[in-house]
């Protein structure tokens, strides 16, 4: 659940403000009123950019792992990748044995305990 809340947390949209931020400083405008009025519209969409990445770097600093070094990072992978495989292989031998073989570990497991 806290995964979902981080991902959801880290739906911020930057290109669409940059852009806006670019476009209004490319309009050349005659009138000093429009000029004044544009510029302030960068102001506020550099405010906006600003808001939006101290947002990602409080959601990247909330990530699970981050403390972490690369090195550690990679071994905590490839560790979870070996228990990935051991649990496939596991369940692969589980759904390979036949009804029968099934009963009867059921069985000899119930008369060990």
């Amino acid at each position: 659940m806290a995964t979902t809340q981080l991902a959801d947390e880290g739906d911020f949209d930057l290109l669409s403000t940059i852009y806006d931020i670019i476009k209004s400083v490319e309009k050349e405008q005659q009138d000093n009123n429009q000029k004044l009025k544009d510029s302030q519209e960068a102001g506020q969409k550099v405010l906006e950019l600003q808001r939006k990445l101290d947002h990602a770097r409080e959601v990247v600093k909330k990530l699970p792992g981050i403390e972490l070094s690369k090195e550690e990072q990679l071994q905590q992978i490839d560790l979870l990748r070996q228990q990935l495989t051991l649990k496939r292989d596991l369940l692969n031998k589980y759904r390979s044995i036949t009804t029968f073989d099934r009963e009867a570990q059921t069985e000899f497991q119930i008369h060990q305990h």
